[in-house]
């Protein structure tokens, strides 16, 4: 698999981390270790193991913002159009292609893919490059994540599964559908507290015991594909990939190619078998082994700080003998986070603001008959007791929260994960397969001609009767304009001037003796 990240995903790093070209790398990192694991637990109705390896990183600067040859330099670029610059790539070498971003695309999408199939349709695994009808030549194994909803960034738990839903659909899975799977839309309290599955249609919290899972449906189509395509790129893994900016076991280091290396420390992928990706000659560290190495390629001191404060975790210091940063001290369970929203948990800001109470989170939902301004309301209720829930500002919790209304964040799922909330605490529907369809159908559409033709055969007798007036309408053209055309032939008449033209005609004068 092959990654990229735009330059927004590096200022965003540099801004909020310590590093800037380092954070990206592990965050790609994170997000394919995420989808290795969910993918490699699955059994595809008998096909096992199927596991995702980087085989290149590229991270796009602040720097490269500014080149011309850079297509995603552009800050407002929609998300179907951010998509078909990924894909106008050649991506021939990977068995998909990602880009990541931290931009903020409309209608609260997180991802966008193109969707596999056993036959007859482009996208998805194993796709090559080639042209298509709108002139273009494109790479179809593509998709793009963004890891910002609505203003906020999105917490990496519902990344990851954004990055499975996307990848899901690039193996040949669709939406959800059904009762059978999509139980988060059950009226049966035990199925519903399971929640959605990956490949749900709209929004996830990350949180539910589906939510990681897929479901029948989904590896049924999934399987189909794989059955029809694994053997076009597939390969044995197991072996690490010298040049992807990871270090994996067998590297001690890992700086990329030679185009991309800047790193004094380590061999770069494009040296000899016996120097790739090993340290060189006197060197302690490397950066890319961690950020408690220094350019100079030295363990930085126990005083240098790696990782910064957050919520629910104390900031990281490095220990003066290694290049990873040490795990950071978690802050008290219950210690609130996420401005007031949720509370830590094991040094992790993943538990609701009503567990502080021993209550349970529940879903202000507009089909409940509750007001649609509660949609985007932090709500509460007694455990296993769901016409208990209520507003955080509502009397019933008043001795909880003084009727002080909690509102979830911007990018939080909302209405029953069947949208997300805006940054006016409006409840906005996700319209799941409104970009793709739209980018679909700018570069081939063949319903579209396929619906002409069974227009013309159901219509002849229409088609017939505009072809005679066409042609009708024609020859009168042809026999007005003819008698008005000038002609050098001295046997025709002369033409005739148009309607209503002022025929400008020699004076007589007197002729003088």
């Amino acid at each position: 698999q092959g990654g990229c990240a735009d330059h927004a995903v590096f200022e965003r790093m540099q801004k909020y981390q310590m590093t800037g070209i380092e954070e990206p790398t592990t965050e790609i990192s994170s997000h394919v270790k995420a989808i290795d694991t969910i993918y490699r637990s699955t059994d595809f109705s008998g096909i096992r193991n199927i596991s995702f390896m980087v085989k290149r990183i590229r991270i796009n600067t602040t720097v490269d913002e500014k080149d011309s040859s850079n297509p995603f330099r552009f800050p407002n670029i929609g998300v179907e159009k951010f998509l078909e610059l990924n894909s106008e790539q050649n991506h021939d070498d990977y068995c998909l292609a990602y880009v990541f971003t931290d931009r903020d695309f409309d209608d609260g999408v997180l991802g966008l893919a193109w969707v596999g199939a056993p036959s007859g349709s482009s996208g998805g695994i194993c796709e090559k490059s080639k042209l298509y009808s709108d002139g273009k030549k494109k790479s179809l194994n593509t998709g793009i994540i963004t890891v910002q909803n609505y203003g906020s960034h999105v917490p990496p738990k519902v990344s990851h599964i954004t990055f499975a839903h996307e990848v899901g659909h690039n193996f040949g899975s669709p939406h959800d559908s059904g009762m059978e799977c999509t139980p988060g839309e059950s009226k049966n309290l035990g199925q519903k507290e399971n929640g959605n599955y990956i490949m749900y249609a709209r929004a996830t919290s990350g949180d539910k015991l589906n939510n990681n899972k897929f479901s029948l449906c989904s590896i049924r189509n999934i399987s189909q594909v794989l059955e029809k395509k694994r053997n076009n790129c597939f390969v044995e893994s197991g072996q690490p990939i010298c040049g992807n900016g990871l270090v994996e076991e067998g590297e001690q280091c890992d700086c990329g190619y030679s185009d991309q290396c800047k790193d004094e420390c380590c061999y770069d992928a494009n040296q000899s078998d016996d120097k790739k990706c090993k340290l060189k000659p006197g060197k302690s560290c490397s950066p890319s082994q961690g950020p408690c190495c220094t350019a100079q390629c030295n363990f930085k001191l126990k005083t240098d700080k790696c990782r910064n404060d957050s919520d629910c975790a104390r900031e990281g210091m490095c220990n003066g003998f290694s290049a990873l940063c040490p795990a950071s001290q978690p802050k008290q369970n219950f210690t609130e986070c996420n401005r007031r929203t949720q509370v830590c948990i094991k040094g992790q800001c993943t538990g609701s603001i009503c567990e502080k109470y021993d209550l349970e989170e529940c879903t202000c939902a507009s089909s409940d008959g509750k007001d649609d301004r509660e949609l985007c309301h932090v709500c509460c209720m007694r455990k296993m007791d769901p016409d208990t829930c209520a507003s955080t500002g509502s009397s019933r919790w008043e001795k909880h929260f003084a009727r002080k209304t909690i509102t979830l964040q911007p990018g939080s799922p909302c209405n029953d994960f069947r949208g997300y909330c805006d940054v006016f605490m409006r409840c906005r529907l996700v319209d799941a397969d409104g970009p793709l369809a739209r980018l679909k159908k700018a570069i081939f559409n063949p319903e579209l001609y396929e619906n002409i033709a069974e227009w013309i055969v159901a219509h002849w007798w229409a088609v017939l009767l505009m072809g005679i007036a066409l042609i009708m309408l024609m020859a009168g053209f042809i026999k007005i304009c003819s008698v008005h055309t000038p002609s050098s032939n001295p046997k025709l008449p002369p033409h005739k001037p148009l309607p209503g033209k002022n025929v400008r005609r020699p004076s007589q004068s007197p002729l003088k003796p």
